[in-house]
């Protein structure tokens, strides 16, 4: 098991008739989905455990009929326990006023 996730967010630029085809691909990829959408374009969103997963789905939206374009905007990666981690909220300076 690999202990990273990496979560990305992909920038699609499609034919407006496209939206059911990658609809259907990311309901077929395991931690992708639509984040926000509007008339040629959509946003989507990616989880996955490397960066080998990212890119076939890159790959796989970009060769989607319709899709004029596919690019990665976010990358982040992280292992897993510090994702488990209890974030404190950050202190603020004018708290102290």
């Amino acid at each position: 098991m690999n202990d990273e996730i990496h979560i990305a967010s992909i920038v699609v630029r499609h034919r407006p008739d496209a939206f059911a085809s990658i609809d259907r691909l990311l309901a077929a990829t395991p931690g992708a989905e639509v984040a926000t959408r509007e008339p040629g374009r959509c946003i989507v969103l990616h989880e996955g455990e490397g960066t080998r997963d990212l890119l076939a789905c890159i790959e796989a939206i970009q060769a989607t009929r319709g899709v004029i374009s596919a690019n990665l905007v976010y990358h982040h990666a992280e292992s897993r326990r510090a994702l488990d981690d209890i974030l404190q909220p950050a202190a603020n300076e004018d708290d102290d006023r």
